[in-house]
């Protein structure tokens, strides 16, 4: 008898330890380079026509991790691409390509393409472009980049699939964000304020990824704008998001992981400003320095993370999804917060749009934060008219208070921004994650957070709230917050029931998870306007030059650690390459006989200036290359390096490289 319970005390012990160490998914993850073209390209996000490229200070990548739930075979694709936003055509291209190249099992509801939304990154990309604020032009050259980067970083990480562990962490960020729209979180009810410590979300949420026990990557999400680097810049950067990046993956190289891939994803960031002083400043010397620091604060706390055992994730994958027409979505009287039914709005832009917010920079001298209806100019109103058109009496009242400057859903034939948005629901495990194509308030944020715990309760533990993904459609605000019509209240573009159309539409997105009813066939879908753009070439392309090989100003002999070096060449137009060009800027360090690439304009210690001084004919191509060498740096003979491609007038492309002077590395400063 003895003997027999010995053996089904065995049996039992040896079932459950072999379900723990049994993986419960594959995973993998990979990145690709989806730099667009550095110079002459209006940059995405200030909607400033004078802010174009002229260089590189980091590139651009879009890193991914591919999941598959081993039992069911279930997918999840999670994508954050450093660019300012990702239009829903990008997704639907990258879906159909995945569907029929790689898997069925791909979808709308399972493939998310997060935007790291840095500001600083080259416009163009849009379809809704003819009447945008943020670009006229789309060059279908970027786009096919950023498209096909976005879609081989899936693959490779498809193809390397394997049994892997997933767990989640959690820690607080310090100091790498500030509430930049006080007055309007401060609208919301103080009872519901009291429920919180802080007047942002802190916490980064964390899913490690390691395969036989080896790290592979992370993926985190923590809200915070990447606008440390200003409208004053012309160099392309990932900035603050991007940083957090290359240190991680540098980290992990450090240690042998060569492949290691590191996702910092945009969250809830809409009222959350890296610039900690609230005036267009942070806390470094200059914009660049600010960029790190912030960077460096949410790498500090991933690695925190990181190195803890974390909470390890054994439930399966499921997901829904919808598109919501958000011009005309009706909102039951259980949510719209009235005691009876109302409706969101056609898109539109207020005055307070205009305004930008004050704290990062602001926008146009004839508007401020907080204009209302009742601060409407006849002039302005006038002027907006011939601009675009004047927004009917319906839409006032819809959007009121905000005062309405363009009436973006409204023109004809079709509207000037997408109003048949994308919005999900997904379950790893008990790792829940929102996905909307939004800006979203901390407050917007935690009460969908709050909405959708209602349902799903002990069947989740972590949520996460995934936004500026797989469309870009401005901010979400809470009712108070809207009223104020701060900047966000201006350019939350569905009016003041956006969000409680949001909370009953996640509401009922939870029940369906909850109940193994998922939604996963669209009823509606977005306007494919492909035959609408008009594609522009991407400028300077074709410029015709000779041979660049001149030194202009060399280097010096030598530099002292912290110092800055700095070489002049002569150059073509970096945009004749794109994008076959890997790096316009290489460091190289001498070993030996040989010369080894160190650093290149990926790395943000680099920074490359293209400019063109004189007239026509006798004008002067040239690119400046600058290393900021650091305490770290190791004494040796280094030498900086330009590579490129130049159009001849024979009409053929070939490739240069120009080598500076070498120079010593000596003591530190």
């Amino acid at each position: 008898m003895q003997f027999r319970i010995f053996l089904i005390l065995l049996f039992c012990f040896t079932v459950s330890l072999g379900s723990e160490e049994s993986p419960v998914y594959s995973a993998a993850m990979a990145k690709k380079d989806i730099t667009g073209p550095s110079v002459g390209v209006m940059f995405w996000g200030y909607a400033r026509e004078d802010q174009t490229g002229v260089g590189i200070h980091t590139r651009q990548f879009a890193r991914s991790l591919v999941i598959r739930e081993q039992a069911s075979k279930k997918l999840l694709a999670y994508v954050t691409a450093e660019v300012g936003g990702i239009p829903f055509e990008i997704q639907r291209d990258v879906v159909k390509r995945l569907q029929t190249e790689l898997d069925p099992g791909f979808g709308y509801g399972n493939v998310l393409i997060n935007a790291s939304h840095t500001h600083s990154g080259p416009a163009g990309h849009f379809h809704y472009s003819e009447v945008s604020f943020y670009s006229k032009e789309f060059y279908s050259e970027s786009y096919a980049v950023l498209r096909d980067g976005i879609f081989e970083s899936i693959k490779e990480a498809y193809s390397k699939l394997k049994p892997a562990e997933l767990a989640i962490g959690k820690t607080f960020v310090s100091e790498a964000g500030i509430n930049r729209s006080l007055s309007a979180y401060l609208a919301n009810p103080e009872s519901e304020r009291k429920q919180y410590s802080d007047n942002i979300d802190r916490e980064m949420v964390q899913l490690s990824v390691s395969v036989a026990g080896v790290p592979i990557g992370l993926v985190n999400w923590y809200g915070v704008h990447p606008t440390n680097i200003t409208f004053d810049n012309r160099l392309i950067s990932s900035d603050n998001k991007g940083i957090a990046s290359i240190l991680s993956e540098s980290e992990a190289k450090k240690q042998g992981l060569n492949d290691f891939v590191a996702i910092f994803a945009q969250a809830n960031e809409g009222d959350v400003s890296p610039n900690l002083n609230l005036n267009n400043t942070g806390p470094g010397k200059d914009i660049y320095d600010s960029s790190f620091i912030i960077g460096k604060r949410q790498f500090l706390a991933s690695q925190e993370i990181l190195k803890s055992s974390g909470k390890r994730l054994s439930g399966g994958i499921s997901f829904t999804q919808r598109f919501i027409d958000m011009s005309k979505h009706p909102v039951s009287k259980e949510f719209s917060e009235t005691g009876k039914t109302e409706t969101t709005c056609p898109s539109a832009y207020g005055y307070a749009f205009a305004a930008g917010s004050t704290e990062e920079g602001g926008g146009h001298f004839l508007f401020h934060e907080g204009m209302t209806n009742k601060n409407r100019r006849f002039y302005i109103d006038w002027i907006a008219k011939f601009m675009l058109q004047s927004p009917s009496e319906e839409l006032r009242e819809c959007q009121n208070p905000k005062a309405v400057l363009f009436p973006m859903g409204e023109t004809k034939p079709i509207p000037s921004l997408p109003q048949i948005l994308p919005y999900g629901l997904v379950l790893v495990g008990d790792l829940t994650i929102l996905v909307m194509p939004h800006e979203v308030t901390t407050m917007s944020s935690r009460r969908l957070k709050k909405e959708v715990l209602s349902v799903l309760k002990d069947k989740t533990s972590e949520i996460v709230l995934s936004g500026l993904t797989n469309d870009f459609s401005g901010y979400i605000t809470t009712p108070e917050e809207y009223g104020t019509q701060n900047y966000e209240g201006g350019h939350t573009l569905h009016g003041p029931q956006s969000l409680n159309a949001l909370r009953q539409e996640f509401h009922q997105m939870s029940i369906e998870l909850k109940n193994g009813s998922p939604q996963t066939s669209p009823t509606i879908l977005p306007l494919d306007l492909s035959a609408k753009v008009h594609p522009l070439k991407i400028p300077s392309a074709d410029s015709v030059s000779t041979k660049p090989q001149n030194i202009i100003q060399p280097s010096e002999e030598s530099y002292k650690k912290g110092e800055v070096v700095s070489c002049r060449v002569a150059s073509a137009n970096p945009n004749v390459g794109y994008p076959k060009v890997a790096s316009y800027l290489w460091v190289e360090v001498s070993d030996k006989s040989t010369w080894k690439p160190i650093r290149s304009d990926a790395d943000f210690d680099t920074k490359f200036f293209y400019q063109k001084r004189g007239f026509w004919a006798r004008a002067e191509e040239s690119v400046d290359l600058t290393w900021e060498t650091s305490a770290d740096t190791k004494p040796g003979e280094y030498r900086l390096v330009h590579e490129g491609i130049y159009l001849g007038a024979d009409g053929v492309r070939s490739p240069y490289r120009i080598e500076c002077p070498s120079f010593r590395i000596e003591g530190g400063i």
